[in-house]
C-alpha cells in the first residue's frame, strides 16, 4: 500500500519551514523535535501549547510538519540545526516517517458556525483518506470511523498538528453551546483513540474549563503561567538575541531591544523577548510598537474598560510601573465569563499584555506600555489620558528648569488621580512621578532606587541620546525640596552618569501633607 500524508491547508508541506530556515533572522528552535519525539505513542502524546500571538507558534508547527511528514524529504533543511548536530537515534527514526494531519482551525471556523466548520473538516479529510485508501473508504463514513478502520486494518496511525485550536473561543464568544459542541468534537476525535500517535495543538488560550473540569483533560498544557519544558522554544532568549545582533547589520543595541521587547517571564527559565517584534525591529533598523499591527487596540480597550471594582486603579498603577498582586487560579480560559478583575488580568497574561512573576503582574516592556498608553489616549480615559498627553510638557519644564511649572504639573496629577489621592509614603509619590514623566521614556531610561555614589537615588533619568542632560530626582515626604537637593550632593548621586554626560539637572521634590502642596527645586551641575 502506498504511503501518504494528509495536509488540509493544501500548501506544499515543508515550504513554510524552508522559508523560515532561509530567513535572515532565523533562530534555531529545532530541539523541540527531540522533546516531541519522546512523547510519540506515550500517555503524554496530547500536548497543548498556548502563547500570545507572534510568539513563534506557527513556525514550530511548520517545523514539526516538515520533519514528521512521510512522502517528502526534508533532511537537508536540518543540516545546520541543533537537532541534527546532536542527532540521536530518534532523529532518523521519526524523520519523514509519519502520517501527518495539519489543520489551521482559523480556515474552518472564522466565518461559519461550529457545526459547519466541523462538517467542512470532516468532508475534506474523508476525501483525502478515500483517495489514499479507496479499498477501505468507498462511501461517506464518519471521520472517526474512517481513521479507526485505517488503523485496525492497515496499522496506520497519525500525528495531528493543530494551529489556532482556540479560535472558536475567540470567534464564538458567549456562544456556550457552540463551544461545547467544538470541545466534544475534539474529545471524540482524539481521546483514547488508537490511531493517534501524537496531538500537538497551539493557540493563545489554554483549554476551556467548566465547573466539572476540562472536556479535554487528557491534554498536558504548557502556558505562559506554566511553560515547563517548553519554555525555551517560544520567544527569544537574551543569548539568542545577542547572536542575532552579531549577524545583523543594525545599530540597535541589546539594551534597546531589551527595553522594548523583553520582560516575559517564564518560571524556571529566563525572561524572553517577543520574537516577531524583534525581527521587525531588526529588519526596519528601528525599535517601535509593532504589536498594534495585529489588532491590539480594540482587544486591549475591551478588557481594561470592563466594569470590575479596582480594575481601573490596577491599570493606572500598571502604567505607572507598579507590580500588582493577582490570583490567577480562577480563570476559566475563555474571554466571555469574567467574574472579577483578577480574571481580566490573568487573561491579559495569556494574551501577552502582562507578565507574571511571584504572584504579581506588570507591563513587561516599552512596546506593551505603548499599547496601554495609546489605548488609554484613544479612550480619552479621564485624567490618565490627559496626563499621558501632557507628559512631554512636564519633562520640558524640567529641562527648562521651570521649578514652579513642574510643581504645578505634579499638583494637577495628584489632584486628578483618585488612585493616589492620599500619599502614604514616598512609594506612592514615585508612582505619580512615573506617570507624570511617562513621555521621558522616549529619550531617557528611567530607573528607580538606583545605587549611586554613597547611597540610592530615588529616580535617575539616563539619556539615550548624546547632548541630553542627565537628571537625578530625589523625592521627599513632609520634608523640603531643598533638603532633597542637599542629599543628592552629599551622597554624590551624580556619579551614576558616564563621562559623556556633561550636564546634570538635580531635581528635588517634596510633598507637604499638611498643605497638600508640592515643592520643586532644580539646579544645574556641569562636569568639568
Amino acid at each position: 500500500m502506498k504511503k501518504y500524508f494528509y495536509f488540509l491547508n493544501r500548501r506544499n508541506i515543508g515550504e513554510g519551514f524552508k522559508e523560515s530556515v532561509h530567513s535572515k533572522f532565523f533562530v534555531d528552535k529545532s530541539m523541540l523535535i527531540e522533546l516531541m519525539n519522546q512523547k510519540i505513542g506515550t500517555k503524554e502524546k496530547w500536548i497543548c501549547v498556548s502563547r500570545p500571538r507572534r510568539f513563534g507558534k506557527t513556525m514550530a508547527l511548520e517545523m514539526l510538519a516538515a520533519y514528521y511528514t512521510k512522502g517528502i524529504t526534508t533532511d537537508a533543511l536540518f543540516d545546520a540545526l541543533d537537532i541534527k548536530k546532536n542527532s540521536s537515534f530518534s532523529y532518523y527514526q521519526h524523520l519523514n516517517s509519519h502520517n501527518v494531519i495539519y489543520i489551521n482551525f482559523n480556515d474552518f471556523f472564522e466565518n461559519v458556525s461550529v457545526s459547519e466548520g466541523i462538517a467542512a473538516i470532516s468532508e475534506r479529510l474523508i476525501k483525502d483518506l478515500r483517495q489514499a485508501y479507496p479499498e477501505l473508504i468507498d462511501e461517506e463514513k464518519d471521520l472517526v470511523l474512517c481513521l479507526d478502520m485505517i488503523q485496525q486494518i492497515c496499522g496506520e496511525r497519525f500525528i495531528f498538528l493543530i494551529d489556532e485550536w482556540d479560535c472558536v473561543f475567540r470567534f464564538r464568544r458567549e456562544k456556550v453551546k457552540e463551544q461545547t459542541e467544538f470541545l466534544s468534537f475534539l474529545k471524540v476525535l482524539f481521546k483514547d483513540k488508537p490511531y493517534v500517535e501524537l496531538v500537538y495543538m497551539t493557540g493563545i488560550l489554554p483549554i476551556k474549563k467548566y465547573s466539572t473540569g476540562s472536556a479535554l483533560n487528557m491534554f498536558r498544557e504548557y502556558t505562559m503561567l506554566e511553560p515547563k519544558r517548553f519554555a525555551p522554544y517560544f520567544g527569544f532568549s537574551k543569548s539568542e538575541i545577542t547572536q542575532l545582533l552579531v549577524t545583523s547589520d543594525t545599530n540597535i543595541s541589546l539594551e534597546e531591544l531589551g527595553a522594548w521587547y523583553d520582560g516575559y517571564t517564564m518560571p524556571g527559565y529566563e525572561a524572553v523577548y517577543n520574537p516577531r517584534s524583534v525581527v521587525e525591529a531588526l529588519e526596519e533598523n528601528c525599535c517601535r510598537d509593532y504589536w498594534n499591527k495585529t489588532g491590539g487596540f480594540s482587544e486591549l480597550e475591551e478588557y481594561i474598560t470592563m466594569n470590575f471594582d479596582g480594575l481601573g486603579e490596577c491599570v493606572t498603577q500598571l502604567v505607572a510601573g507598579e507590580k500588582i498582586p493577582v490570583n490567577v487560579v480562577g480563570f476559566s480560559n475563555d474571554l466571555d465569563s469574567f467574574r472579577d478583575r483578577d480574571e481580566v488580568l490573568t487573561a491579559l497574561i495569556h494574551l501577552g499584555y502582562l507578565s507574571y512573576e511571584n504572584g504579581c503582574v506588570y507591563i513587561p516592556n516599552k512596546e506593551i506600555s505603548e499599547e496601554f498608553a495609546n489605548t488609554i489616549k484613544k479612550l480619552s480615559w479621564g485624567v490618565v489620558s490627559k496626563l499621558l498627553n501632557q507628559s512631554k510638557n512636564l519633562l520640558q519644564a524640567v529641562l527648562d528648569k521651570k521649578a514652579e511649572e513642574v510643581a504645578y504639573g505634579l499638583e494637577c496629577v495628584h489632584d486628578g488621580m483618585q488612585e493616589f489621592k492620599e500619599y502614604n509614603n514616598e512609594h506612592t509619590l514615585k508612582c505619580v512621578i512615573h506617570l507624570a514623566f511617562y513621555a521621558a521614556a522616549d529619550n531617557y531610561k528611567l530607573n528607580f532606587e538606583v545605587m549611586a555614589g554613597k547611597g540610592y537615588a530615588d529616580c535617575v533619568f539616563l539619556p539615550k541620546k548624546k547632548g541630553l542632560p542627565g537628571i537625578v530626582m530625589e523625592l521627599k515626604y513632609n520634608r523640603s525640596a531643598q533638603e532633597a537637593i542637599q542629599q543628592i550632593n552629599a551622597k554624590g548621586y551624580t556619579a551614576v552618569f558616564e563621562e559623556n554626560v556633561s550636564c546634570i539637572l538635580l531635581v528635588g521634590i517634596n510633598y507637604d501633607k499638611k498643605t497638600k502642596m508640592h515643592q520643586c527645586v532644580i539646579e544645574e551641575v556641569n562636569k568639568e
